[in-house]
Formats: C-alpha cells, sequence, structure tokens
C-alpha cells in the first residue's frame, strides 16, 4: 500500500505539471499567433513602401538624365561656337585696326553659353542628388522587407515548433490521467474489506500496460526532440546568413556613393577646366 499511496501522489503531481506545460504552450502559441500577425502586417507595410519608392524612380532617373543630356547638348554647342569665332580685330593696311563687331556678339553668345552650361551643371547635380536618394531609400525598404519576411519565418518556425510539442503534452496528460485513474481503481480495489482476486489481477494488468505506454511516450517525445533540436539549429545558421548578407550590402553601399561623389567632382573639375580654357 505505501508503494501505491506514492505512485498515486507521483502521478497526482505529474498530471498537474502537464496540465500546467499545456497552459503555458497554449499561452505561448497564442502570443505567437499574435505577433505572427503582427509580424505579416510589417510586410506589407514595408512592401507597399518600397513599392512606393521604386514607383517614385522613373520620373527622378529621367529627369537626372534629361539633365545630364542638357548639360552635353550646352557643352557640344559651346565647342561649336568656339570653333566659329571670328577675328578679334579687323586689320586695316596702314591704319590702326578696329573692333570686329562681330566678334564682340560672338563672345555675349559665349558667354550666355557658358552661364547657361554653369545652371545646367547645377540642375544636373541636384538632380543626381535626388535620385540618389531614392535610391537610397529603395535599399532601406528592399531591406526593411527582407528584416520583416525574416521576422515572419522566425515566428512561423517558432509556433510550427509549439504545436507538435502542444500536441505531444496533451497525449502525455491524457496518459498520465488514466494512469491515474488505473492507480485510484486499484487503491480502491485494496482498500475494500473483501479481496477481488479478478480485479486485482485486471488491476496489474492494466499496470504493466501502462509501464508499456509510458516506454513508448518516452521514446517519442525523446525523437520529436531531437528533430526540434536539428530545426533550431537550422534556423538559427539560416538567420547568420541572412544577417551577413545584409552587412555586406550595407558596407557596400557608402564606397557606391563615395564613387558617384568622386564622379561628380570629376564633372565639375572637368567644366572648370573648360571654362577656364575659354577664357583663356
Amino acid at each position: 500500500m505505501p508503494y501505491l499511496t506514492n505512485e498515486r501522489s507521483r502521478t497526482q503531481a505529474s498530471v498537474q505539471s502537464l496540465e500546467s506545460e499545456v497552459v503555458r504552450i497554449t499561452a505561448q502559441i497564442e502570443s505567437a499567433q499574435q505577433a505572427l500577425t503582427g509580424a505579416r502586417a510589417q510586410v506589407q507595410a514595408a512592401r507597399s513602401q518600397l513599392t512606393d519608392q521604386i514607383a517614385q524612380r522613373p520620373p527622378v532617373a529621367a529627369a537626372a538624365a534629361a539633365a545630364d543630356e542638357r548639360v552635353e547638348e550646352i557643352s557640344r554647342a559651346i565647342d561649336d561656337h568656339a570653333a566659329n569665332e571670328p577675328d578679334k580685330v579687323i586689320e586695316r593696311p596702314n591704319r590702326p585696326p578696329l573692333p570686329n563687331p562681330a566678334w564682340r556678339v560672338w563672345k555675349q553668345r559665349l558667354d550666355e553659353l557658358v552661364r547657361e552650361q554653369t545652371g545646367a551643371e547645377t540642375a544636373a547635380s541636384a538632380a543626381r542628388s535626388r535620385l540618389a536618394a531614392v535610391d537610397a531609400a529603395i535599399a532601406r525598404a528592399t531591406a526593411d522587407v527582407s528584416a520583416a519576411e525574416a521576422r515572419v519565418a522566425q515566428v512561423a518556425a517558432s509556433l510550427d515548433q509549439l504545436k507538435p510539442a502542444l500536441a505531444a503534452r496533451n497525449e502525455q496528460l491524457l496518459a498520465a490521467r488514466h494512469e491515474l485513474n488505473v492507480l485510484t481503481r486499484a487503491s480502491d480495489e485494496i482498500d475494500r474489506s473483501e479481496m477481488d482476486r479478478a480485479a486485482l489481477e485486471q488491476t496489474a494488468a492494466d499496470l504493466s500496460a501502462r509501464v508499456l505506454k509510458l516506454e513508448d511516450a518516452y521514446a517519442a517525445a525523446r525523437a520529436v526532440s531531437r528533430r526540434a533540436d536539428a530545426l533550431v539549429s537550422s534556423l538559427t545558421s539560416r538567420r547568420d546568413q541572412l544577417t551577413a548578407l545584409l552587412a555586406d550590402v550595407n558596407g557596400q553601399l557608402p564606397a557606391a556613393v563615395a564613387a558617384a561623389d568622386a564622379a561628380d567632382a570629376a564633372v565639375a573639375d572637368l567644366s572648370q577646366q573648360i571654362d577656364d580654357q575659354l577664357s583663356g
């Protein structure tokens, strides 16, 4: 009897523990489902933001291309105009030379073209800056989408792990409750004044079957635990890979921006050389 009493107490404690586990895992599942809903909403918002940024790029890119084309057009006009420079003075035999009116007209037109070139270069630089800002916004939105999708995958994977765990705990709880019922019937049978041998033999058979079920449940739980550990390891490795890729992309952005700034500076320097040459 002391052994049976202790076994029933142990089983009651196991039932209570499993009930607490079921409540805890159920709460975790509800929390994960809410987190999954929120993460999916973040993905939708990030994708919408990315779509908006991508939609803004074509007109900005077209404006930047048109501004660069305008600079090239004025540069070609300056080159053509410089090739047709008339003589600055009109030579006269045995008389002082006279200023050439045609040269003054030519010079006025050259000055106009140079002013137009300066304005066009300023406008082109501003257009390129706007395009760079849009590209940076697209890059940030793309990173936000990737991060939100990774969050969805992480939460979904956690939810996929919790659901089998809840099912396993429910099965264990049913088995523990059955075991408790068997022990209670055995204890009640023993407490009777008259012993029923057939009932006691049935109780012994039930206890033997219970032992076999517990052993099978233990083996199944071990298998589930191993699969869960393998899944967690795989997801952690994938997360590390995605984090490294994102860091690499972010690391390349400053170099690209610096290259664009250097190109702008080179254009400005060449334009200044043209102005200096023409002025000379």
